[in-house]
């Protein structure tokens, strides 16, 4: 079954968490506990979010994470290209370093046209979106590994 990374499945719980705060800035501490994630592996999707502009943070007392703009203007594909590059679908269904360039897989044509679907429904999908899902629905976004 095909899914986003665990690592950017992780980033929306945390970001979805962070959105839902009533006063920003959260220590990464205390976005952990409310993700669900582990702090370790937290504070480098936070690195990451931050070089790249998803949230903004400020170090020492006082200090902590918060979303460099609003979650209605914050995609679901901005967060999984900050994580994970842009060509995080990759360029085969299967992962075939050749198709494409030396031959096409048999599921190329297909993987082609969908990968630019799912990208454009990544677009559309907001972090505020997922906050609302999440205000509807507790359980929709706990991990099941």
């Amino acid at each position: 079954m095909m899914s986003l990374s665990q690592t950017t499945g992780h980033a929306v719980r945390a970001l979805t968490c962070l959105a839902g705060h009533a006063s920003p800035p959260v220590s990464v501490k205390d976005l952990a506990e409310c993700s669900g994630v582990p702090r370790p592996y937290l504070a480098k999707i936070v690195k990451k979010l931050n070089n790249t502009g998803i949230i903004e943070s400020k170090r020492g007392a006082g200090g902590g994470v918060w979303l460099a703009r609003p979650a209605k203007l914050i995609s679901l594909l901005d967060i999984s290209v900050a994580l994970e590059g842009d060509a995080f679908l990759g360029n085969c269904l299967f992962g075939l370093d050749s198709c494409g360039n030396e031959y096409e897989c048999p599921a190329h044509k297909f993987w082609i046209k969908n990968r630019e679907q799912i990208k454009r429904e990544l677009e559309r999908v907001k972090l505020s979106d997922v906050l609302e899902t999440q205000k509807n629905h507790p359980a929709a976004l706990h991990s099941n590994g």
